[in-house]
């Protein structure tokens, strides 16, 4: 299927560019954040953010996947089950930020450049990634148990980290302020929207291979 929209190397062009922009979007961000600081490794604290964590999983997928161009076999070990779970993040990442978190958000100068690289560009050039070249393995429906290990894993860390710092990291796992009703409610949401979109991507998957 893949092959008949796009060439093998328009895809690779396709992938250096987004790695690139990314790449460069996390290391000029880095650079900038010690520079203003003073503080040479302040740029890791960032990497706490969901955000943070999604986009350096894709980034990296895009570079292995442009150095492993005329590497088949090796290519074939991040398809499939990895490369779902990181379409599924980093949709999240999308997500719930346009939903929940653009309206409290605004930006101005590299931040504004960053937050539209990172929350919007990546992750829809990722889906794109996978609706253009997720077409030859079908995908099992218990994939979807494995691939909630990471978000739930982020989440008792971001109430371990919150219990500790009084930072819970998004407004909308708060407990502190959200009282535990509205934090049930929020954290249940949250799976849920995770666990509806995983189970959109594996049927999509399993509608289009059919063998």
């Amino acid at each position: 299927m893949t092959e008949r929209i796009l060439s093998s190397k328009t895809i690779l062009i396709y992938r250096i560019i987004f790695a690139g922009l990314s790449w460069f979007t996390i290391i000029t961000g880095a650079f900038i954040n010690s520079i203003t600081s003073g503080l040479p490794l302040v740029w890791l604290v960032s990497f706490k953010y969901y955000t943070m964590q999604t986009n350096l999983m894709v980034t990296i997928w895009f570079t292995l996947a442009i150095f492993w161009y005329n590497k088949p076999e090796s290519l074939e070990k991040i398809m499939g089950p990895l490369k779902g779970a990181f379409t599924l993040y980093i949709t999240t990442t999308f997500i719930f930020f346009a939903i929940l978190l653009q309206i409290f958000y605004h930006p101005t100068g590299w931040a504004a450049f960053s937050n539209i690289i990172l929350h919007y560009l990546t992750p829809i050039a990722f889906i794109i990634d996978w609706v253009l070249t997720e077409t030859k393995l079908k995908y099992k429906w218990n994939y979807l148990l494995y691939w909630t290990i990471y978000p739930i894993g982020y989440l008792v860390f971001a109430f371990i980290h919150g219990t500790f710092t009084i930072d819970y990291l998004y407004p909308f796992l708060d407990i502190s302020k959200l009282g535990i009703l509205l934090y049930i409610i929020s954290i249940s949401f949250l799976v849920g929207v995770g666990i509806a979109l995983g189970s959109l991507y594996i049927s999509l998957n399993r509608k289009r291979i059919k063998s």
